[in-house]
């Protein structure tokens, strides 16, 4: 048996970047970073989670065969000037979560990893390196008693010497030929063999929360994530695209990985978090002992003084294994550890007397420079029952653990003893049943589904179909061993890896070949690089991150949307919106992603997880452009597998000057759809309800007051002016001589024929011709052909982009249509010009070209919307247009915004003109005289005479109506 010595950590990583040759990608940024960009990153062949000894192997295998691999980490990089010295240093860099008193303090990527439930206690490493940044780097083959489990896997044994000589050989494990004090001391006393080695690991930066498999589509260039079959998530927004995932996060961030992910409807074993050992490990502190010990560490001053072999020597020197099964091992106990920790705090001293005081004494000894008294760490590791258990609390997102039974604890307590008898001194042990630094298990390799989560490649199960695995997606770490080992699990780790690799570089190579994936291998430089991390930023990023509530009713069911988005505002360098006139003709629009989730208890009894979503802040409609939206649209993933779209807006309509801002700035007009995993509309079955959320004014405030970011500012400025132009000032938004009807035409609308025209003062203007289409029903007499008059600066009849309009229409109905573009159409720019001069000359112009096609004794229905209705009776009752020329006129009347006033719907349901009232003006006989005759309504529409077709009249009064 070879111990390791010391810290194993910058002996991997200069072989890590020794092996890993260019197009090998390095994160080492947090991904809570707003300005960190992966989604428009074209991805990877593979994403390794973690760093430890697991994710090391799997990143270096992988690198070596020419893969482009990224490494995710989510502590930061340590080295060794970066490591706390002291005790009031140490603390900055832990993180305690403590359930029994249901707090948790320091950062969340803190080096020291601290979780206590109940009376057990697991400690980890968080940063580039993984659990061996804080570990003694103890390299120790399996024992056979642990491979002879019947929690082994069969397939394990094939090759488990070569890969343990495989990994051995990578983390260049050697021994220390010096005998150190403590080592001396244990061999005196008779306690087993001592021998020494030292070891390596990798490192690397930033948290991953799930991964998704991808199977549906969300934006104009295909699949989410583009080719890539894995989305790897940062968070909520931010994801990293990959065909092979390799999770290697350790054995709570692995487990906790896949959980969210079985919350967003990946199908995972029920033995998720199941045979979680924590490798038999029970801990002590010997101290006040008669023998030189020497057992603690030394600060930097002491280490440059003191003779190599008069040093305490590595973490761990020696070791003692018992008949009983279990291994002890004496450690040193490092300068920067608080020992009141371990005399009395988080400890009981035996035998009974004054060793609360002991530790006080010696600590204040220690601070006035006298000697302090010789102490050792005793470290117990022994085969467990691995019948622990890991859940995920869903409302905390938290890990919650419950250690395995340990029946050989008595006797490892027994042992500690016996050795504090013949040392001397005072032995503390811990309070905790459990007080673990080697967790192993909770997402166990295994032949069957039924018994592990993942198979003996590593590959994680699909439930769904026995026998098969989720392709691509791999388990890589301590979490894979299905049982405790009984020593220092680091080379048994390693392993496990070199056996996943195997069977993972061959997959990564037949996936590439077979996806006709450029592939040329690389030969790997034995001068290590420089070491460099790609950042991956966009630089000068300006965002704003808003968190909104809303709640009400779709489909008459309650419905709660607990949003998170990040708006991302334009580069500064494009414009200084500071400076931004308020009479631009256009604003920008805010756009960004949006995370969180969705209680809709009626259709699913979990949450619904946001796994891609958008927002667009202040978009316009070309037609609309006085009228804002609010435009979301969320894909939502529900752990039964099933998926959903949430789209929806707030529609903000310049009316009544903001009387009605607050409403419609809260309001949520939404539509809930079951997909069966694609955006498009054809793929949407089964469920699709209607509803409106909203946002109380509570929860207003504490969105106000939530924003964070680095452009709030700036947020809060461009908001305000958006609302200032909608409602106050009313200023449409965007150009409108920008946009021509044929921007939007599709091939399936009907083709017309363009005219130019000459109008009696000269201005040219044009209008647009259809023939008559083939009519559904056989009429006997010829139609007479429709004109139609649009509204100011805007088609109101030629609409491409809708799915149906008046011209494809009346053109099913068997009707020749003339569209005119007058004067003041975008087509047809006139510096000065009149309504007088619309019906005075282009009504005219075009009347007579259609009697060209026709002759002189063709009548014209008229169909007149806005001021092109106020023409036309300018036209008529002018005199410059024959009354006897128009077989029927329909005037329309709308305003900018599409709500219909009280005054104009009282007006809408006005009787008709009285029959026998007088109308004789310029030529009109008494109406019920000619039945073709204009009827005039005094309200919100003016509608056809009763000879008129029914079509035409259902179709203006749909149109506008809606």
């Amino acid at each position: 048996m070879r111990i390791g010595v010391g810290d194993i950590g910058n002996e991997c990583i200069g072989f890590l970047f020794q092996i890993l040759p260019q197009g090998s990608f390095w994160v080492s940024n947090k991904m809570e970073k707003p300005d960190m960009v992966f989604n428009g990153h074209d991805g990877y062949d593979a994403v390794v989670v973690g760093s430890g000894y697991g994710g090391s192997v799997a990143a270096c295998r992988l690198s070596m065969a020419g893969v482009k691999v990224c490494l995710v980490e989510k502590g930061q990089k340590w080295e060794a000037k970066d490591f706390p010295t002291n005790s009031f240093n140490i603390i900055s860099a832990l993180r305690m979560e403590s359930q029994n008193l249901g707090v948790s303090f320091g950062p969340k990527d803190a080096l020291f990893q601290v979780y206590e439930q109940n009376d057990s206690l697991a400690a980890m490493a968080c940063g580039v390196g993984g659990g061996s940044l804080v570990n003694a780097g103890v390299m120790v083959p399996t024992p056979v008693r642990t491979r002879r489990s019947s929690k082994w896997p069969r397939e394990w044994e094939t090759d488990w010497d070569s890969c343990e000589a495989s990994a051995a050989t990578m983390m260049r494990i050697q021994s220390v030929p010096l005998q150190f004090p403590i080592a001396k001391i244990m061999k005196q006393i008779d306690v087993g063999e001592v021998e020494h080695m030292a070891g390596c690991v990798v490192k690397t930066g930033c948290q991953v929360h799930y991964v998704v498999k991808k199977s549906y589509e969300t934006d104009q260039n295909g699949e989410i994530g583009g080719k890539r079959r894995w989305l790897v998530y940062l968070n909520d927004m931010d994801y990293i695209k990959a065909d092979f995932v390799i999770l290697s996060a350790g054995v709570f961030g692995t487990t906790a990985i896949l959980f969210n992910s079985q919350m967003r409807g990946l199908k995972i074993s029920k033995a998720l978090g199941s045979g979680f050992s924590c490798n038999g490990n029970t801990v002590a502190y010997l101290c006040g002992s008669n023998g030189p010990l020497n057992g603690y560490g030394l600060d930097k001053k002491q280490l440059s003084k003191i003779p190599i072999q008069a040093r305490p020597g590595p973490s761990i020197s020696s070791s003692y294994s018992s008949s009983l099964g279990f291994t002890i091992q004496s450690a040193v106990l490092p300068t920067a550890y608080p020992y009141l920790l371990f005399k009395g705090i988080t400890t009981f001293g035996w035998p009974i007397g004054y060793w609360f005081f002991h530790g006080i004494i010696d600590k204040l000894k220690h601070l006035i420079g006298s000697k302090s008294s010789q102490a050792m760490v005793l470290l117990a590791m022994g085969h467990d029952k691995s019948d622990g258990k890991i859940i995920l609390d869903k409302e905390t997102n938290k890990i919650i653990f419950s250690p395995p039974h340990d029946p050989s604890l008595p006797q490892k307590v027994k042992a500690f003893q016996k050795i504090t008898r013949k040392l001397g001194g005072i032995l503390f042990m811990s309070r905790f049943r459990s007080a673990s630094v080697h967790l192993l298990g909770g997402c166990n390799a295994s032949s069957d589904s039924s018994d592990g989560v993942c198979d003996p490649n590593g590959q994680v199960f699909d439930p769904e179909v026995p026998g098969l695995v989720h392709q691509g997606l791999y388990v890589c770490d301590a979490s894979l061993i299905p049982c405790s080992v009984g020593v220092n699990p680091c080379l048994t780790i390693a392993a496990a890896a070199e056996h996943v690799c195997k069977d993972l570089v061959n997959n990564v190579l037949k996936y590439k070949t077979k996806t006709c994936t450029n592939y040329v291998s690389k030969v790997v430089d034995q001068n290590p690089p420089i070491e460099t991390h790609d950042t991956l930023k966009s630089s000068e990023t300006s965002y704003v991150s808003v968190k909104e509530t809303l709640r009400g009713y779709i489909g008459g069911m309650p419905c709660t949307a607990t949003l998170r988005m990040k708006i991302n505002l334009q580069n500064s360098n494009d414009f200084d919106d500071w400076n931004y006139s308020i009479m631009r003709k256009s604003l920008v629009t805010l756009k960004g992603k949006v995370g969180g989730y969705v209680v809709f208890r009626a259709i699913e009894k979990d949450k619904l997880h946001v796994i891609d979503g958008e927002v667009k802040m202040f978009e316009v409609n070309y037609r609309t452009p006085y009228t804002q939206y609010m435009h979301y649209r969320l894909l939502l993933a529900a752990a039964s597998g099933s998926r959903y779209v949430l789209e929806g807006k707030k529609i903000m309509n310049p009316y009544l000057f903001a009387i009605f801002s607050r409403k419609e700035t809260t309001t949520l007009y939404v539509t809930f759809k079951r997909v069966s995993g694609n955006f498009a509309e054809d793929h949407h079955v089964g469920l699709n309800l209607k509803g409106k959320l909203k946002v109380s004014m509570i929860q207003l405030l504490k969105t106000l007051l939530s924003l964070e970011g680095n452009g709030k500012g700036r947020f809060l400025h461009l908001f305000l002016l958006h609302l200032l132009r909608t409602y106050i000032l009313q200023i449409p938004q965007g150009i409108h001589k920008e946009y021509t009807p044929t921007d939007s035409y599709n091939n399936s609308y009907p083709t017309s024929t363009f005219h130019e025209l000459e109008t009696g003062d000269g201005c040219i203007i044009s209008c647009r011709r259809w023939n008559r289409g083939h009519s559904r029903l056989k009429f006997n007499e010829e139609k007479h052909p429709v004109l139609l008059l649009n509204g100011h600066s805007t088609e109101s009849f030629c609409l491409p982009t809708e799915p149906n309009d008046l011209i494809r229409t009346l053109l099913t109905e068997g009707h020749e249509i003339w569209l005119l573009q007058p004067r003041l159409h975008p087509l047809n720019p006139s510096n000065n010009f009149t309504i007088e001069d619309l019906g005075r000359y282009d009504i005219p112009a075009v009347i007579s070209k259609i009697c060209e096609f026709h002759g002189p004794s063709m009548k014209v229905h008229v169909v007149a919307h806005c001021v092109g209705g106020l023409a036309i009776h300018i036209a008529v009752m002018g005199g410059h247009v024959s009354p006897t020329r128009i077989a029927s006129l329909c005037c329309t009347n709308s305003s900018m915004f599409f709500k219909l006033s009280t005054l104009a719907t009282v007006k809408m349901w006005l009787p008709l003109v009285s029959p026998n009232q007088p109308a004789d003006i310029n030529g009109f006989a008494r109406q019920e005289q000619n039945p073709d005759s204009l009827r005039h309504i005094k309200g919100q529409f003016e509608t056809p005479a009763p000879n008129v077709y029914s079509s035409l009249d259902t179709s203006i009064r749909e149109m506008y109506l809606q």
